[in-house]
């Protein structure tokens, strides 16, 4: 100052200044006069500076390139006299104080927020509120189990308090709700978006005895056992893995229960429509005995194939069970009566095939043993 130019009014500020008394606990007004190493030096209308140290600047981490000379905030007295002159503040203690208020009215207005996680702590996470350590327990920080913790350190999660002790600056938060919502809202849209028949990529969330869950984005869907391949399977980690990225065909939704079934393995790969391409109504083909059941007999055709002979099909001679001529493993010749592809069903018959057996072979049959040989010449023909 140009002590020419000092006017009574600036000794009388002066005059103040040095006689202004401050005690630990008050909070000043500050501007900012220097930025060192130590910390911000700043002006608080005292004889002597305020010195802030980063530690004591921010909850949040310090951009020490934002702060500029001029910049204006509230302090918080700490220590009068640090030992070199300085008068010890804090910004963040100051911004805490004040912040009670607010944090107050967001609690009680229950009102939602977004926060940045800072740190992983025993239990959960922790958030900087308004200059104030607020809490997020694990279990509140989303809808679903979260395993790791620190895979949402410098994230943003939006929250709202659940608990909130002013006196202890107690803060607990919690996202579960908000997040159990956003998920709910999710999963309507992209239920609307899912179209039957159309192939989408998911990932698998979760392995269970009877089939596996795909997340479509926002939307579960489930494939069954039978569904995930053409082989039988005992378990689906036979054939898949929790994590995997897949893509499956939309096979069934249901837009009011939000259930929706998958099917990992290609129709257009069905072994039984690759090994049924040539077969059609009237062909003789070669089969084998594979079971036995009250209304007749089942026969592969081949490994994915089979047919049933129904009992009236077996041949001209009246019989009550089809092993009465029949055997497991045997090997005949039948006729295809009819192929449904929508059912995947074969109808043979043996019966058609034997006008084809010479007569005279039957001649010599006897009543008794004619339906045991009937196998066997039917096996031989062609």
């Amino acid at each position: 100052m140009d002590e020419n130019n000092i006017t009574m009014a600036d000794l009388m500020a002066e005059i103040d200044k040095s006689m202004t008394r401050i005690y630990r606990g008050d909070i000043l007004k500050a501007k900012v006069v220097l930025i060192q190493e130590e910390g911000v030096v700043v002006n608080i209308g005292y004889h002597a500076d305020g010195l802030i140290t980063w530690n004591e600047f921010s909850y949040e981490e310090v951009d020490k390139e934002s702060i500029k000379s001029g910049d204006e905030f509230e302090v918080t007295v700490l220590k009068i006299d640090d030992g070199e002159g300085n008068v010890l503040v804090s910004k963040r203690r100051a911004e805490a104080q004040v912040a009670v208020e607010d944090v107050q009215e967001l609690f009680d207005k229950k009102e939602r927020f977004t926060v940045r996680i800072k740190e992983v702590v025993k239990g959960g996470v922790v958030a900087p509120l308004k200059g104030l350590r607020a809490f997020i327990p694990g279990s509140q920080l989303s809808n679903t189990y979260v395993e790791d913790l620190s895979q949402y350190v410098g994230q943003e999660v939006e929250v709202e308090i659940i608990e909130f002790i002013p006196k202890t600056k107690k803060i607990v938060l919690s996202g579960k709700k908000i997040a159990a919502e956003k998920a709910q809202v999710a999963k309507k849209q992209r239920l609307e978006e899912l179209v039957e028949g159309e192939k989408y990529t998911g990932v698998i969330t979760k392995l269970m005895p009877y089939g596996v869950f795909v997340d479509l984005g926002g939307v579960d869907g489930l494939i069954h056992n039978n569904d995930l391949s053409w082989t039988r399977i005992k378990h689906p980690s036979d054939v898949v893995k929790e994590g995997q990225k897949v893509e499956v065909t939309l096979a069934a939704v249901d837009k009011e229960t939000g259930k929706v079934s998958l099917r990992l393995k290609d129709i257009t790969m069905d072994p039984w429509y690759l090994e049924t391409v040539n077969l059609e109504k009237d062909q003789m083909v070669p089969v084998k005995i594979t079971r036995f059941t009250h209304f007749g007999a089942f026969a592969s055709i081949s490994e994915n194939v089979e047919g049933l002979i129904h009992i009236s099909q077996i041949c001209e001679k009246r019989i009550q069970k089809p092993e009465e001529v029949l055997e497991i493993g045997q090997e005949v010749k039948a006729k295809i009566l009819n192929i449904d592809k929508d059912l995947k069903k074969i109808s043979l018959s043996l019966k058609e095939i034997q006008e084809k057996i010479d007569p005279e072979m039957l001649k010599y049959m006897s009543q008794e043993d004619e339906g045991a040989k009937l196998g066997d010449v039917l096996g031989n023909l062609f």
